[in-house]
């Protein structure tokens, strides 16, 4: 009986998969709960040219960039979500580097009505880009301007509202990224990353941690706007602050390779601060359908050692016919001139992405194939003497180099070619 048992879940499962990938096989659903079962790939080959003194100048890579797998639904009233993370995006390189990157409740609160509590580990709740679902870009990876601003996931707690075309989230976290170990140091407490974003939805977005590119099957025109804010004063943990042992998911700013401030000695406590917009919208023409949306960042940091800030745009639009969708996106980011490593600076010419994409939905956003045509403009590219070049954007670690006396950064144009083949469940 068990093996029929077993036999008769499994054919379930595999029916689940063959009649349409729908983000996730419902396995228990009555009254009281609800779970899903879900998983994704991403297998991605690269190439790229880069005028190297010591290499090829023409490049060619294949990775396995996503591997997934997620559990979520709902337990009464409350909602979860649990995601593993693994493949290439996992490397983090320390002993804080956990695969887990959901981990969360939705749980309502009562006598507030259209409001909830989330608790646990989930997206700092900062800009268009950063709450979009992963498997949801019409691109192979985000833009530039990701580097700028992107604050991750991270634990904490928030609470967010609707109300009408309304909606809003205050979130405290911790700051010091996901899958932070359990250290009791000593401490100096500062204040915690706390993140502000309000904005109208006309349903646009599912909610306001989860956002898509894209509507391949829009009914009407639908638009979105948000305001952003995240402060973060540096807590004193330890020999060090938060921000200059934080392991993962580090903008510019708070990337000790970059920002020359963060890690110098005496280590100084510092405010990190970043504030921005974005819209959104999308809608039907008639048998093919159009998606557009930018967004604009400010972000600064400043201790005792000085003061250092950047700006970035990106602006994106799509047109899909039937299976096929043409995409083009631009980002900039302007870096300021005190960004180095050592002594060597990185200067403060904009660097400038300009991608062409084309998409095959095979079976929506579940089973695709994406294409796209990166040129990164004025990119800074580290030299390693007797190694080869390092593109800045796609290695930022390797700015570490430029301590090196014998290692240079010049800027480049690099045209690159990327593509994504992307199964889910």
């Amino acid at each position: 009986m068990k093996m029929k048992a077993a036999v008769a879940i499994l054919g379930l499962l595999a029916g689940s998969v063959s009649r349409a990938f729908a983000m996730g096989i419902e396995v228990v659903n009555n009254d009281d709960v609800n779970l899903n079962v879900g998983g994704r790939i991403q297998e991605v080959a690269y190439g790229q040219i880069v005028d190297d003194p010591h290499r090829d100048d023409g490049r060619a890579y294949l990775f396995l960039k996503q591997a997934r797998l997620r559990f979520f639904g709902h337990v009464y009233d409350a909602k979860f979500d649990m995601q593993w993370v693994g493949a290439a995006e996992d490397i983090n390189g320390s002993n804080a580097g956990l695969t887990l990157l959901d981990a969360w409740f939705d749980v309502p609160l009562f006598n507030w009505q259209g409001s909830w509590l989330k608790v646990g580990q989930y997206r700092v709740p900062y800009g268009r880009q950063a709450v979009t679902e992963e498997g949801h870009f019409q691109f192979v990876s985000p833009s530039i301007d990701f580097l700028g601003v992107y604050l991750g996931r991270d634990v904490g707690a928030a609470v967010h509202t609707y109300h009408g075309k309304f909606a809003g989230v205050l979130s405290v976290q911790t700051g010091g990224s996901r899958g932070v170990p359990l250290r009791f140091l000593p401490e100096q407490l500062g204040v915690p990353l706390t993140t502000v974003r309000i904005g109208y939805n006309d349903g646009l977005d599912k909610d306001i941690f989860t956002a898509s590119q894209n509507d391949l099957t829009p009914q009407r025109v639908t638009k979105a706007a948000y305001l952003n804010a995240s402060y973060l004063s540096d807590t004193r943990i330890g020999h060090s602050t938060v921000l200059n042992v934080r392991t993962s998911d580090k903008t510019l700013l708070m990337n000790t390779n970059w920002n020359p401030f963060i890690g110098r000695t005496p280590n100084k406590s510092g405010e990190y601060v970043q504030v921005g917009g974005d819209v959104a919208a999308r809608g039907p023409i008639g048998d093919m359908a159009w998606s557009t949306e930018a967004e604009y960042n400010y972000v600064s940091f400043q201790n005792d050692h000085g003061f250092i800030d950047m700006s970035s745009v990106r602006v994106q639009a799509g047109l899909l016919k039937g299976k096929i969708e043409f995409s083009a996106r631009y980002a900039v980011l302007f870096p300021d001139n005190n960004l180095r490593s050592g002594t060597r600076r990185i200067t403060d010419e904009p660097i400038q992405e300009v991608t062409p994409a084309i998409s095959y939905y095979i079976r929506g956003h579940d089973n695709k194939i994406v294409l796209d045509f990166p040129v990164l403009i004025d990119v800074p590219v580290f030299i390693e003497r007797g190694i080869g070049a390092y593109v800045a954007t796609e290695q930022v670690d390797q700015a570490s180099l430029l301590s090196n006396a014998n290692n240079s950064v010049n800027r480049q144009t690099v045209p690159e070619v990327r593509i994504m083949y992307q199964l889910a469940f």
